[in-house]
């Protein structure tokens, strides 16, 4: 049976104001300037709270907008290792939250991003479920040229309960997978799209202010500070795998989609409350907001996006139990993560 592709009248008659964001080389990580230890970082806070083995950092006692140049690129590695840190009660501003963006690296700006500065995050309906941008996993924007790094969201207002966002390490995911499956992956390409996105807006009235586009990115990433491998898949972006046929395609979106949802062991659920921030990395970790249940214009947030790196795959990376099983990362105590030739910029 045929169905409605949403190629309106409006749709195709609408012109897009800006242009796609071409590739470019993104500045250096910050997270790259670190001391690997992060010790500034982490004698600042009162406490340091692992939230769970794979993901999630909890910081207390600091407000990120009294942190030193040090203690921010400190904080880009946590969260480069981490997958996702949380702070609450931060007396922040929207300027500031802009102003470490900036410092981070290339704002990136939403396709229906009204202010250029931000995106607003509300709530979510009761009936939304996973059919709905943002209520199943995704990574923002890998539809781009060069996705994001990182994506910072602090919460103004939240409900009494509900609204809770829940974050997902793709780097333990990837090392879940059997050495035969993880084989298969490599080397694959999954095709990301903001066709659907762009039709929906402004078929609902809204605003596109750039064009739909299609970009190919490495099912397998590397990531570039701490060398892991990580899965890249994002359920409700991506639309194929390049290198398979259609069929083969449809059964390994649907397992990796499996895979993804019955990570309960390999995820963090963070309870929202006003003035709560969330820095997550985008390479390494997918999320989802759990919908329905509370009322909706109790919550409201201010998200900004860094631009990243463009996807690479790097066959010489680890996963993460080959790392934490290395014979370097018993005797060192750890992993230096940190590029020691980097100079300040």
């Amino acid at each position: 049976m045929a169905t409605h592709t949403g190629l309106t009248s409006a749709v195709l008659n609408y012109k897009p104001p800006d242009p796609l964001v071409p590739e470019f080389e993104a500045p250096l990580d910050r997270a790259t300037f670190a001391d690997s230890k992060k010790t500034s970082l982490l004698s600042g806070a009162s406490k340091v709270d692992d939230l769970t083995p794979w993901i999630g950092t909890e910081l207390h006692g600091l407000q990120i907008n009294q942190l030193t140049n040090a203690q921010r690129d400190e904080l880009a590695l946590l969260v480069a290792e981490r997958g996702v840190v949380f702070l609450r009660d931060q007396e922040w501003t929207l300027d500031q939250q802009y102003e470490l963006t900036k410092y981070w690296g290339v704002p990136d700006r939403d396709p229906i991003q009204l202010d250029p500065r931000h995106v607003t995050i509300l709530g979510r309906d009761n009936d939304r479920g996973y059919a709905n941008f943002g209520a199943d996993f995704h990574n923002d924007h890998s539809f781009e040229v060069n996705p994001p790094a990182y994506t910072i969201l602090r919460m103004d207002k939240t409900p009494p309960t509900g609204g809770d966002t829940i974050f997902t390490s793709q780097v333990a995911l990837f090392d879940k997978l059997s050495t035969t499956y993880r084989k298969l992956l490599e080397g694959l390409h999954g095709v990301h799209s903001s066709e659907v996105s762009y039709v929906n807006v402004i078929n609902g009235g809204g605003k596109a202010f750039k064009p739909p586009t299609r970009q190919e990115h490495p099912l397998v990433r590397t990531h570039p500070v701490t060398k892991l491998k990580t899965l890249y898949y994002n359920p409700t972006i991506m639309i194929h795998i390049k290198e398979l046929k259609e069929q083969e395609g449809i059964h390994m979106l649907a397992f990796l989609r499996e895979h993804m949802h019955a990570a309960d062991d390999l995820t963090v659920r963070w309870r929202w409350t006003p003035g709560a921030v969330a820095i997550w990395d985008n390479r390494s970790v997918a999320h989802r907001a759990v919908p329905g249940g509370y009322d909706k214009s109790l919550r409201e947030g201010k998200r900004t996006a860094i631009f990243g790196e463009q996807p690479f795959y790097d066959p010489t990376g680890q996963t993460w139990s080959e790392r934490f099983n290395s014979e370097e990362f018993r005797d060192n105590e750890g992993f230096d993560y940190a590029k020691k030739d980097a100079t300040a910029q």
